[in-house]
Formats: structure tokens, sequence, C-alpha cells
């Protein structure tokens, strides 16, 4: 994670663990998780990978195959539009709200 801020790289965690709370089961398929396809297009694929990887070592993620699963529930208080302008305002601008 060298290219990209430590505190940037923390909220774009948690806004990635918001929306797999707010999605159906708490699991996506990974082409369809929006933050995390935000991430790979705006700070690359490797940046992305780490951050998924440190989700995974702390438990709250685990990956089965194409699709991610939240492993531990998250309180959300946010509709899934508005996380993800919030990602988006995050990565585009470098800072969040």
């Amino acid at each position: 994670m060298t290219s990209v801020n430590k505190d940037a790289a923390a909220r774009l965690a948690l806004l990635m663990l918001e929306e797999l709370a707010l999605r159906r089961g708490g699991r996506a398929k990974l082409k369809y998780w929006k933050t995390y396809r935000m991430a790979v297009f705006w700070l690359g694929k490797e940046v992305a990978e780490n951050i998924v990887k440190r989700l995974v070592d702390g438990g709250y993620i685990r990956v089965e195959g194409d699709y991610v699963v939240l492993t531990r529930r998250f309180a959300h208080s946010k509709s899934l539009s508005a996380v993800l302008r919030d990602a988006y305002t995050l990565l585009a601008s470098g800072r969040g709200r």
C-alpha cells in the first residue's frame, strides 16, 4: 500500500464492508463488488487486492471461489448508493466527506 494513504485505505475498507453488508446475504461476486472495482480502477489491482487481503486476514470476509462473503456482521447506516457515492468521492478526490 505504498501508493495510497493509510487513512484513505482504511476508509475504503470500511466502505467495502458496508457495501457487502447491504448486499443480499452479505455476499457478492467479485466482478459485481462495485467498491472493489472502483479501487482497481483508481488505485490499481495490486493495492485493491492488498486491501482485500487485509480484510481476509482480519476475518471480516472470506473468498469462496468467485464470491466474497462477509463473515462478521457489520452495522451500516447508509444506503447502497450513499456508500458507492462516498467511495467514488474518496477515490476520485483522495479525501472523504
